[in-house]
Protein backbone atom coordinates (compact mmCIF):
# COMPACT_ATOMS: atom_id res chain seq x y z
CA UNK A 1 0.00 0.00 0.00
CA UNK A 2 1.24 3.37 -0.85
CA UNK A 3 0.81 6.67 1.09
CA UNK A 4 1.31 10.22 -0.44
CA UNK A 5 1.94 13.42 1.05
CA UNK A 6 2.28 17.01 -1.03
CA UNK A 7 5.00 19.50 -0.38
CA UNK A 8 6.21 22.76 -1.29
CA UNK A 9 9.92 23.05 -1.74
CA UNK A 10 12.34 25.74 -3.07
CA UNK A 11 15.78 24.31 -4.41
CA UNK A 12 18.90 26.39 -4.07
CA UNK A 13 20.44 27.98 -7.59
CA UNK A 14 23.97 28.30 -8.16
CA UNK A 15 25.13 32.02 -8.36
CA UNK A 16 28.09 33.77 -10.56
CA UNK A 17 30.82 32.04 -8.61
CA UNK A 18 28.85 28.36 -8.66
CA UNK A 19 28.32 29.10 -4.76
CA UNK A 20 24.48 27.37 -3.81
CA UNK A 21 22.56 30.51 -2.43
CA UNK A 22 18.79 31.53 -1.79
CA UNK A 23 16.97 32.08 -5.25
CA UNK A 24 16.16 36.12 -5.99
CA UNK A 25 12.76 35.05 -6.03
CA UNK A 26 10.12 32.64 -5.01
CA UNK A 27 10.54 30.06 -7.08
CA UNK A 28 7.99 26.96 -5.83
CA UNK A 29 7.43 23.49 -6.61
CA UNK A 30 4.63 21.24 -5.09
CA UNK A 31 6.37 17.51 -4.88
CA UNK A 32 4.42 14.47 -4.17
CA UNK A 33 6.46 11.94 -1.63
CA UNK A 34 5.56 8.71 -1.65
CA UNK A 35 5.59 6.17 0.96
CA UNK A 36 5.21 2.59 1.93
CA UNK A 37 3.48 0.55 4.28
CA UNK A 38 5.81 -0.88 6.74
CA UNK A 39 3.44 -2.59 8.98
CA UNK A 40 -0.38 -2.13 10.00
CA UNK A 41 -1.51 -1.72 13.32
CA UNK A 42 -5.49 -2.42 14.35
CA UNK A 43 -5.59 1.82 14.90
CA UNK A 44 -3.46 2.62 11.93
CA UNK A 45 0.17 2.31 9.72
CA UNK A 46 3.50 2.49 10.48
CA UNK A 47 4.86 4.05 7.03
CA UNK A 48 8.50 4.76 5.18
CA UNK A 49 10.21 3.72 2.92
CA UNK A 50 10.66 -0.54 2.02
CA UNK A 51 13.09 -1.37 -0.89
CA UNK A 52 11.37 -3.72 -4.21
CA UNK A 53 12.74 -6.53 -2.50
CA UNK A 54 10.56 -5.61 1.03
CA UNK A 55 13.36 -4.18 3.09
CA UNK A 56 12.79 -1.55 5.23
CA UNK A 57 15.13 1.31 3.83
CA UNK A 58 16.68 3.44 6.89
CA UNK A 59 15.59 3.88 10.54
CA UNK A 60 12.96 6.62 9.68
CA UNK A 61 9.16 5.11 10.15
CA UNK A 62 5.79 7.38 11.08
CA UNK A 63 2.51 6.10 12.56
CA UNK A 64 -0.34 7.43 10.50
CA UNK A 65 -4.03 6.68 11.99
CA UNK A 66 -6.71 4.80 9.80
CA UNK A 67 -9.70 6.95 11.34
CA UNK A 68 -8.38 10.48 11.86
CA UNK A 69 -8.71 13.76 9.87
CA UNK A 70 -5.14 14.89 10.11
CA UNK A 71 -2.61 12.83 9.38
CA UNK A 72 1.19 13.15 7.89
CA UNK A 73 0.47 11.37 4.61
CA UNK A 74 -2.59 9.69 2.87
CA UNK A 75 -3.57 6.66 1.03
CA UNK A 76 -5.13 8.77 -2.00
CA UNK A 77 -3.73 11.63 -4.17
CA UNK A 78 -7.01 13.94 -3.63
CA UNK A 79 -6.75 13.68 -0.07
CA UNK A 80 -2.76 14.12 0.63
CA UNK A 81 -3.50 17.02 -1.90
CA UNK A 82 -6.27 18.65 0.34
CA UNK A 83 -4.29 17.67 2.77
CA UNK A 84 -1.35 19.98 1.01
CA UNK A 85 -4.26 22.87 0.21
CA UNK A 86 -5.65 23.40 3.88
CA UNK A 87 -2.21 22.93 5.53
CA UNK A 88 -0.96 25.60 3.53
CA UNK A 89 -3.85 28.33 4.05
CA UNK A 90 -3.98 27.28 7.45
CA UNK A 91 0.28 28.39 7.37
CA UNK A 92 -0.87 31.51 5.29
CA UNK A 93 -2.92 32.93 8.27
CA UNK A 94 -0.69 32.17 11.24
CA UNK A 95 1.82 34.01 9.27
CA UNK A 96 -0.05 37.09 8.04
CA UNK A 97 -1.11 37.24 12.27
CA UNK A 98 2.56 37.39 13.09
CA UNK A 99 3.55 39.62 9.92
CA UNK A 100 0.64 41.66 11.86
CA UNK A 101 1.74 41.56 15.41
CA UNK A 102 5.43 42.80 14.29
CA UNK A 103 4.09 45.61 12.42
CA UNK A 104 2.93 46.88 15.77
CA UNK A 105 5.37 45.88 17.98
CA UNK A 106 7.45 47.74 15.88
CA UNK A 107 5.09 51.42 15.71
CA UNK A 108 4.91 50.82 19.77
CA UNK A 109 8.53 50.66 19.99
CA UNK A 110 8.73 53.68 17.60
CA UNK A 111 6.90 55.47 20.29
CA UNK A 112 9.26 54.86 23.12
CA UNK A 113 10.61 58.09 24.01
CA UNK A 114 14.16 57.32 25.97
Amino acid sequence: MIFYRYEAVQYAEHDYDGELVSPKFPNPSVELRKYDMVKETPKGYWIGYVSPIGRRIGEWAKWVSKTSKKRYAYPTKEEALNNFIKRSEKRVKILKHQVTFTEIAINVAKQIKL
